[in-house]
């Protein structure tokens, strides 16, 4: 396992890295033009980060956000973490149940390929906060 052992880690480490990408010239306008306000809702521990594309923006919970989401992905913190490193094929683990998804999934499913550049944004993240333990 190598899941997250806070309820603030995954507002932390994923909130973190798409507030990196809005920040980009790139993808920052790309992942505005989806419209997603995305819910990623974990468990082992329960936390939440919402994503909201548009206002380039992330919360740490429901009530914080502003835009309430439009699309939802559940799953362990243990597999939000694998997918941020490249190990985890969203779609095969969305088909397989590993990943639950609500909503305006489309939306979502858009923003895959874009994701792919986050992960060693995502990997140096951990690295440079000493998570070792988080490391797959």
């Amino acid at each position: 396992m190598s899941g997250y052992t806070s309820t603030s880690d995954l507002h932390e480490y994923v909130g973190g890295i798409f507030d990196l990408a809005y920040q980009d010239a790139e993808l920052g306008p790309k992942l505005s033009a989806t419209g997603a306000v995305l819910l990623v809702q974990c468990t082992d521990p329960d936390s939440q980060v919402v994503l909201d594309m548009p206002a380039q923006k992330s919360y740490d919970s429901v009530d914080a956000a502003p835009n309430k989401p439009n699309a939802t992905l559940k799953m362990s913190t243990d597999t939000a973490n694998r997918f941020w490193q490249g190990k985890v094929n969203m779609t095969l683990a969305m088909a397989t149940g590993e990943v639950k998804a609500e909503g305006a999934i489309m939306k979502v499913l858009k923003l895959v390929p874009s994701t792919k550049f986050l992960y060693p944004i995502y990997i140096e993240r951990l690295k440079a906060a000493g998570r070792d333990d988080l490391l797959v």
